[in-house]
């Protein structure tokens, strides 16, 4: 009985250690994309305080020194895993990328300013309507965006859910997980970490 114990300890570990291996290694071989930006992906959720200190404390820097110069590629992946109304977040983001691609970081932002510090559902079509806005897009392209995430047959639907199942798919279940040049950051709230591997990549695809 004991011996039975141990080799189901031991077999357990192998599977958690392997779990958490394919999870450091899930972008591995994405460091750059074709016009050599380093690309950053960002799995998160709206509603999640954690993802908002990234948006706070990263993001502006991000921005500032490395997106506007086109130095990386940002993808933020809405894992919607707080909740029905997380997922009618994702779905209005999806549908500011699709019409108004440039304005979606700004669209972002504000969804993560309008986080309260409880965990209720609070993303409303309400609310949402009111980031869309805000935007400084052309009233036209604001009613194609509230009709796309609102509409179940459109693309902002489809891809929400994709990201949500692709997510669950690689094993990815914490908010924020940031991958940057391939490799999972250990800590994400600091900009100094993002900055050492853009360097580390941009210098890499340099030297290639």
């Amino acid at each position: 009985m004991k011996k039975l114990f141990v080799t189901l300890c031991f077999l357990l570990s192998i599977i958690v250690l392997s779990g958490c291996n394919n999870i450091d290694n899930l972008h591995k071989g994405e460091e750059t994309t074709k016009d050599g930006k380093v690309k950053i992906i960002e799995y998160g959720d709206y509603k999640c305080s954690y993802c908002k200190k990234v948006e706070q404390h990263v993001l502006p820097k991000l921005k500032e020194n490395d997106i506007d110069k086109d130095k990386v590629d940002y993808q933020f992946v809405n894992i919607a895993i707080l909740g029905d109304d997380a997922l009618l977040g994702s779905r209005a983001g999806h549908a500011v990328q699709q019409y108004a691609p440039k304005q979606y970081l700004a669209f972002q932002k504000r969804m993560f300013e309008q986080q309260p510090k409880s965990e209720k559902n609070w993303i409303t079509k309400k609310l949402i309507d009111k980031q869309i806005d805000a935007l400084k897009i052309d009233n036209q392209k604001k009613a194609k965006i509230k009709e796309a995430y609102k509409s179940k047959q459109s693309s902002a639907w489809k891809v929400a859910k994709k990201d949500q199942q692709q997510a669950k798919k690689d094993g990815v279940t914490v908010a924020p997980t940031v991958y940057v040049g391939g490799e999972k950051l250990e800590d994400p709230y600091k900009y100094a970490n993002y900055k050492r591997l853009i360097d580390k990549h941009t210098q890499n695809d340099k030297d290639n």
